[in-house]
């Protein structure tokens, strides 16, 4: 019998299982992971210097520092 693979998805984030359970724990890990990959990505375009990057619920809010 071949091994099947379970997958979970929330928040746009994709999770690939060995056991259908899946804890908070590796929700909340994933979702930090994911908002640093896009933190990443966000300082490529704007300057830390000039610009501030914050995350909120709604999504990320960039400002000019004053």
């Amino acid at each position: 019998m071949k091994r099947q693979k379970t997958f979970f998805m929330i928040d746009d984030l994709l999770f690939e299982l060995d056991k259908p359970e899946i804890t908070l724990k590796k929700i909340r890990v994933t979702q930090v992971k994911f908002e640093n990959e896009e933190y990443k990505e966000l300082r490529l375009k704007f300057n830390e210097d000039i610009f501030l990057l914050e995350k909120l619920p709604d999504g990320w809010y960039i400002s000019r520092k004053q």
